[in-house]
C-alpha cells in the first residue's frame, strides 16, 4: 500500500516538472469547437444531418445582403380587365360626359348673354330715333267698356339693361327692359254707376292709367254715380330676361298691341333682327308678324 501511494507521488511529481518545462499534455479526446452567436445556423431539413460539408458550411457562413424591395412601377400595371381598370374607365367615362355637360351649359349661357347684348344695342338705337322722330301710333286700344285710346304718338321712351352679379370679369347679361308712352292731347271723361265705379277704378290701377274721380251722391250721402277723367296716354313696355337655368328667353310685354299683359318663351336664336323689327312695328301699332311667329305662354 505504502509502496504504490509513494509511487503515485513520484509519478505526479514528475508530471509537474514535465508540465512545467513543456506545458500541457496533448489530450486523447479531440477539443470541441468553441460556439459564437454570429455563427449558428439552423438545420436544413431538406438534407441529411451530420454530414460534414454541412456542417462545415454552418461553421463558416456566408455573409448575405440584406433583400431590397422593387419599385412600385416594376411589380406590372394590372390587367385590362382587373377591378381598377374597370372602374378607372368608369370615371373617366363619368367625367367626361360632365365635361361635355359644362361645356354645353356654358356654350348656352354665353349664346344667352351675347343675344340680350345685341337686343339692347337695337333697342337703345331705335328708341333714340323714335325719341326724334315721334311717329303717330295708327293702332286703336279699345279698353273695357268701350273705351278707346286713338290718334297717339310716339312721346319718349328709353331702353336699359342688367347685368348678373358677379365678382369675376367675364360678366353676362342679365335683363334688357324698354320703356316708353304714346299718348294724344284729348282727356277722355267716362260715367259709371254705383256698381261700375270699383270695377272701373281697378282697371285704371292695373293698366297704370292716371285718373281723377268726382263721385255724385244722393239725398242719403251714398254714391249714386262717379265720373272718372284721365289723359288718352299709355305707358307701354316689355322685358327680356334670360333664364340661365332653363336655357331660353323670357318676353314680358305691357300695353302692347293691347291692354294688359303677354308673355313668350324664346330660344337664344329666335332674338334676331327679323324678330326684333317684328316686335318694333308691334309696339308702333303696325302690321306684324309676331304673334303668328311666336305663341304665348301667358
Amino acid at each position: 500500500m505504502s509502496g504504490t501511494g509513494e509511487d503515485k507521488r513520484s509519478q505526479l511529481l514528475a508530471e509537474i516538472e514535465e508540465f512545467s518545462r513543456s506545458g500541457p499534455r496533448a489530450s486523447a479526446e479531440p477539443a470541441k469547437p468553441e460556439l459564437h452567436r454570429e455563427t449558428l445556423a439552423f438545420p436544413d431539413l431538406n438534407k441529411a444531418q451530420g454530414v460534414a460539408p454541412a456542417a462545415k458550411a454552418a461553421a463558416s457562413p456566408v455573409a448575405t445582403p440584406p433583400p431590397t424591395l422593387e419599385a412600385p412601377s416594376s411589380l406590372g400595371a394590372p390587367a385590362a380587365s382587373s377591378l381598377l381598370a374597370r372602374l378607372k374607365q368608369q370615371a373617366q367615362s363619368l367625367q367626361q360626359g360632365a365635361d361635355q355637360r359644362d361645356a354645353e351649359i356654358e356654350a348656352r349661357a354665353h349664346q344667352l348673354s351675347a343675344s340680350i347684348g345685341a337686343a339692347f344695342h337695337y333697342l337703345d338705337d331705335l328708341v333714340k330715333q323714335l325719341n326724334i322722330i315721334k311717329p303717330a301710333i295708327p293702332k286703336e286700344f279699345v279698353f273695357p267698356g268701350n273705351i278707346v285710346f286713338a290718334g297717339m304718338s310716339w312721346v319718349e321712351g328709353a331702353a336699359d339693361f342688367r347685368m348678373v352679379p358677379s365678382a369675376t370679369e367675364d360678366r353676362r347679361y342679365e335683363s334688357l327692359t324698354a320703356r316708353f308712352r304714346i299718348a294724344a292731347p284729348q282727356q277722355i271723361a267716362v260715367e259709371r254707376d254705383a256698381i261700375g265705379i270699383e270695377p272701373l277704378r281697378k282697371t285704371l290701377h292695373d293698366y297704370g292709367i292716371a285718373f281723377s274721380v268726382e263721385e255724385k251722391q244722393n239725398a242719403r250721402h251714398q254714391v249714386e254715380r262717379a265720373r272718372f277723367s284721365f289723359p288718352c296716354e299709355i305707358k307701354a313696355g316689355f322685358l327680356i330676361k334670360a333664364d340661365y337655368e332653363a336655357g331660353h328667353l323670357l318676353l314680358r310685354t305691357r300695353n302692347i298691341d293691347r291692354f294688359g299683359m303677354m308673355e313668350f318663351r324664346l330660344r337664344p336664336e329666335d332674338l334676331n333682327q327679323e324678330t326684333l323689327d317684328e316686335l318694333t312695328k308691334l309696339f308702333l301699332g303696325e302690321k306684324s308678324r309676331f304673334l303668328t311667329m311666336y305663341r304665348r305662354s301667358a
